[in-house]
């Protein structure tokens, strides 16, 4: 085994020796590396997972940065090449497996067979019913989005079991083609989706 990083020996303070581990040896998914996928990768960073799989095409733009873990510096370069860079930075040893190119129902199980848990973070409905049709065989956990945008009444913001095995986070209504995506209904909804993520790793109860 590698030596554990100064970031994992602290984060020993919140989980048991198993429990550490389960994060570390966990594969997470992420379709997309906008508002929803760098923010739910960052929470799952700083709870210890270690290992991603994320595809995005899309570069970092200005317009982004009110709702997307990104900064200025990163305006200009590809979304998985400066979440990883953010990521690296809050832990070291952080293994992410980056495709810059858009996902098609053809090229997602080939993409994501090694992912444990499958993380939907796209904006568009159209794309969402793509990764709901193209993961159907596949046999992970999955977590999507269904209605984050606008502003107020972010405790419609619920957690939903789809079966045993889907989830799905949002209000169900709000969606980018009504409303406009703010920061804190997009990072409420991330991180809902990441405490399921953190759930499904740990054995906790959901919902």
């Amino acid at each position: 085994m590698r030596e554990a990083t100064e970031f994992e020996r602290a984060l020993s303070k919140f989980y048991g020796t198993e429990e550490l581990e389960a994060l570390q040896q966990a594969v997470v998914g992420i379709f997309g590396a906008g508002g929803l996928g760098s923010n739910c990768a960052v929470s799952l960073a700083r709870s210890g997972v270690t290992h991603f799989i994320v595809a995005d095409f899309d570069v970092v733009e200005l317009g982004n940065l009110n709702r997307q873990y990104f900064f200025p510096h990163h305006v200009g370069l590809y979304k998985v090449d400066a979440l990883r860079d953010i990521l690296l930075q809050i832990n070291p040893a952080i293994e992410v497996t980056v495709y810059k190119e858009q996902l098609t129902a053809q090229t997602i199980p080939q993409m994501y067979s090694e992912a444990h848990i499958l993380v939907e973070a796209f904006d568009g409905v159209d794309a969402k019913q793509m990764f709901f049709e193209s993961t159907l065989e596949m046999k992970q956990p999955k977590v999507m989005v269904s209605g984050l945008a606008g502003i107020g009444n972010s405790d419609a913001i619920r957690i939903q079991a789809l079966g045993d095995s889907m989830y799905m986070v949002g209000d169900g209504v709000s969606g980018i083609d009504t409303y406009l995506p703010f920061a804190p209904k997009v990072a409420i909804a991330a991180n809902k989706e990441a405490d399921i993520v953190l759930s499904l790793i740990l054995g906790r109860p959901i919902v």
